[in-house]
């Protein structure tokens, strides 16, 4: 008998370990699809890093897998779908090998650390990939891969291009959209960007920036027509980082640039090449800014915004626009405009909208909108200025005018007569003045009188809903 008890005692050890060894192997997890649309949602799975997965079960009819309020330590391999989404799962791993073919894939907001750079069967499928949120993940070679990218998210991601491989893009000839904003990047890479040929926009908004190099945008783009050396438009935000300095041939072709909210106080005299066709600038909240001379070579340009500068016309040259054939748009507001010099708008030959609102203007003199060659002004809003007397009639040589905006002044009169004498004139801002209810009244007959944004006055004494005396 004690032969036997010992040998029953032995098996059951055995049995004992296997099954802690079974244990440790980690279990194999049921992927139950819920279908809805032709989107498999895979909801409330929680897998270890030792859990395996079946694959996915009721899925022979969906476009894209969805992954809802999952604990994942990585994903299971997936089927030939369009679109994969795993967005705030907890992934801390992506594997060789788990995707065959899909074109869409966001794995934002997780905890990756490690993303195998032969994760894709068929890396060249992918159009669209979203990496943000994913600021542990160092080792970018995967991305490399991706030659048929279309539109690239790496936001959030605490990147520094000055660690990435400089050929990180050089294969993507087909990206149109790439985001790098809200990362640590204080510096680009001369070259990083030539070769992404497809770019149509370019987001580095609320990096460390400090300089923009000679040569860091110059991206050799492929013509829509070549003989015309025509481009498709590509834009570029800049916005909010610490860029003082823009050197020299920064630029080569780009349409729009937005460098709102930095500590410029320089750009070079030919930071845009003269084949860049910029059509828009943004230069907004950069006070420091006091050299304006690069405007001269800036012929294409159509929109010009540069708000809340504490811009003023004090010791600039009355040329600053001069060679602003093209402008249409031109927006001032918020600064510390006081004065307007007679014959700086002169040479804007295409400007059609002129924004002055919260300036400190108090003043309108005869030729301060004159324009040399056509006059084309459509709208000017003096809004939130200071202005208590105002001749009308210096608007009447307008013969295009058509909204004339003076919300927020101090004006306690107003011509009908005069203001008619302007034929083309049909819309007038007149709301926040100590006007009289008689002038309103007389108003109407002649023009629409538009509201300020959230203007109605009511429970007051008011003309369609501007405020006014008796």
């Amino acid at each position: 008998m004690a032969p036997l008890r010992s040998a029953v005692v032995l098996l059951c050890g055995i049995l004992s370990l296997a099954s802690i060894r079974v244990n440790s192997a980690g279990s194999l997890q049921k992927l139950n699809c819920e279908t809805k649309h032709q989107v498999c949602y895979l909801k409330d799975i929680y897998a270890t890093e030792e859990d395996r997965f079946k694959d996915v079960h009721n899925g022979s009819f969906m476009d894209s897998i969805e992954f809802v309020d999952c604990h994942i330590h990585t994903l299971p391999k997936m089927p030939f779908v369009k679109k994969i989404t795993a967005r705030a799962q907890h992934l801390e791993r992506i594997d060789d090998r788990t995707f065959s073919t899909v074109k869409h894939l966001d794995v934002s907001h997780n905890r990756l650390t490690e993303f195998s750079a032969r994760a894709f069967e068929w890396p060249a499928e992918l159009q669209t990939l979203v990496l943000s949120g994913n600021n542990l993940l160092k080792d970018l070679s995967v991305v490399s891969r991706l030659s048929g990218l279309i539109d690239l998210k790496m936001m959030q991601m605490n990147l520094d291009l000055t660690l990435v491989d400089k050929e990180i893009f050089s294969k993507m000839s087909r990206l149109k959209r790439l985001n790098l904003s809200d990362n640590n990047i204080q510096s680009i890479p001369v070259g990083i960007f030539n070769k992404l040929e497809s770019l149509e926009s370019l987001d580095l908004s609320r990096n460390s920036i400090s300089r923009v190099h000679s040569g860091a945008f110059v991206v050799n783009f492929r013509p829509i027509d070549s003989e015309l050396e025509t481009y498709h438009q590509f834009s570029i935000n800049l916005a909010s980082n610490n860029i003082s300095i823009v050197e020299n041939d920064a630029f080569l072709v780009v349409d729009s640039v937005d460098f709102t909210d930095n500590k410029l106080i320089g750009i070079g005299q030919s930071a845009f090449s003269n084949k860049s066709n910029l059509g828009t600038l943004i230069i907004s909240k950069n006070r420091q800014l006091k050299n304006f001379n690069f405007l001269q070579n800036l012929p294409t340009l159509h929109t010009l915004i540069m708000s809340e500068m504490d811009f003023t016309f004090r010791d600039i040259p009355l040329q600053i626009f001069s060679k602003l054939d093209l402008l249409t748009t031109l927006d001032l507001s918020h600064n510390n405009i006081d004065q307007i010099p007679i014959g700086v708008f002169a040479e804007l030959s295409s400007v059609n909208f002129v924004n002055l609102r919260h300036n400190r203007i108090w003043t309108i003199e005869f030729g301060t909108f004159s324009i040399r060659k056509y006059d084309l002004i459509d709208e000017i809003d003096l809004s939130y200025n200071q202005i208590e007397n105002l001749n009308y009639l210096v608007f009447v040589p307008l013969k295009y005018l058509r909204t004339l905006l003076l919300h927020g002044n101090s004006l306690n009169y107003v011509s009908t007569h005069q203001l008619k004498r302007n034929k083309s004139l049909q819309n007038l801002g007149i709301q926040n003045n100590p006007v009289r209810c008689e002038d309103l009244i007389d108003l109407l007959a002649s023009f629409k009188l538009v509201l300020d944004e959230n203007g109605f006055a009511a429970n007051v004494t008011n003309v369609n809903g501007i405020k006014c005396s008796a």
